[in-house]
């Protein structure tokens, strides 16, 4: 049976192979526009970085795309030492062609054609996490992301009245926590209803963060939020005009009705290797910005959070809960980060000193995911 099916580099013909076969098996409708900034415009390549997997019926005129494996590139540091980095997103096989070892011929290809990339990293869920596993990767954490729900009817099936009740209840517990919060600290906020490369840049090149993450330059945030699904935002703290921290939040209002809010990215990003005083300061800049998106958007129905970027604390105090822990964790879908560096059978798991797999030499906010 896998004779049948040919392994090769995407073309430019199969876009709307990709995209039909993306609906078919992702549940998305995403478009040519979604396609052309995730693929056709990223900076970290010069081709589209997909594999694909076609089924020869003998004639060219009968071929059908039934697969593929896509990558979602970014450039890596730690430290001073810049990586080039694959993250495996949007992979997928057509259900009449599932169990004939299509995703591992796929994964198996890239892992040929890519062997010059220093390492791949991603996020799959639950389903897909073994596939992974079988082909090398190794688990660094499972990710922590925290929610605050202010309508929690987005995950019941019930009658319009049911969810007004519901969202008068979390008004009430999400106020109370607002009220108790402590948002002083002396900082102003300036809005920006975009992602300023220039501001957030200097912010990101004014420290240094010796864990893995994604370098934030301009390259990267003038294409990174251009993703045409979400409406991005940026608050920036201020002190004596002196931008001191900056957050990048996402909104999306989905075809049920539904709206969510997504905090993309953090700055300051590191909070190690600092002194109290800084520490305490970054953290109160954090709640100021926090607190003024939370105002901004007292009408979406989720506002999400990456657990390793803001303190714990900042997101206790604002009603955020965790999806580690019940209730969240019996209906949310937790993702696991996992890695593994180049080549068909990687000896060293190291870069810059550093144990991949190790979690505390990793430094990600959301950013980083592909979707988000």
């Amino acid at each position: 049976m896998t004779d049948s099916y040919e392994i090769r580099r995407y073309e430019p013909a199969d876009r709307d192979g990709f995209l039909a076969l993306f609906e078919e098996v992702l549940g998305g409708e995403m478009g040519a526009e979604w396609f052309a900034w995730k693929y056709e415009q990223n900076p970290y390549v010069d081709h589209v970085p997909i594999v694909v997997a076609e089924r020869d019926s003998g004639s060219n005129s009968d071929s059908e795309l039934v697969g593929a494996r896509a990558f979602f590139p970014l450039t890596v540091a730690a430290g001073t030492d810049r990586y080039d980095a694959f993250q495996p997103c949007d992979s997928m096989v057509h259900p009449d062609h599932q169990r004939q070892g299509i995703f591992t011929r796929m994964t198996e290809r890239a892992l040929e054609w890519y062997d010059d990339v220093d390492l791949f990293f991603n996020f799959p869920n639950h389903r897909s996490l073994p596939g992974n596993l079988e082909l090398g990767w190794e688990i660094v954490s499972t990710q922590e992301t925290y929610y605050r729900v202010q309508n929690p009817a987005i995950w019941l099936s019930q009658p319009w009245p049911v969810e007004s009740v519901a969202r008068a209840l979390a008004r009430g517990y999400t106020s109370v926590r607002d009220r108790l919060a402590d948002s002083t600290g002396g900082f102003d906020v300036v809005r920006h209803d975009h992602v300023p490369p220039t501001v957030l840049s200097m912010l990101a090149g004014s420290e240094t963060v010796s864990q893995f993450h994604v370098v934030r330059d301009e390259t990267f945030y003038e294409w990174r939020f251009e993703n045409p699904h979400w409406s991005y935002r940026t608050v920036v703290a201020t002190h004596a005009e002196t931008p001191v921290a900056a957050v990048v939040y996402g909104r999306r209002e989905r075809t049920s009705g539904s709206t969510t809010v997504r905090i993309v990215d953090v700055l300051p990003l590191a909070d190690t290797e600092r002194s109290l005083d800084s520490n305490s300061r970054r953290t109160a800049a954090l709640s100021r910005l926090l607190d003024d998106i939370l105002r901004t958007n007292e009408d979406a129905d989720v506002v999400v959070a990456p657990g390793g970027v803001i303190p714990r604390s900042v997101l206790n105090a604002r009603g955020f809960h965790s999806d580690s822990r019940a209730p969240l964790r019996w209906i949310s879908s937790s993702s696991t980060h996992v890695v593994r560096p180049a080549g068909a059978n990687p000896s060293d798991w190291t870069r810059s000193g550093r144990r991949l797999t190790d979690e505390s030499n990793w430094r990600l906010a959301l950013c980083e995911v592909d979707s988000a």
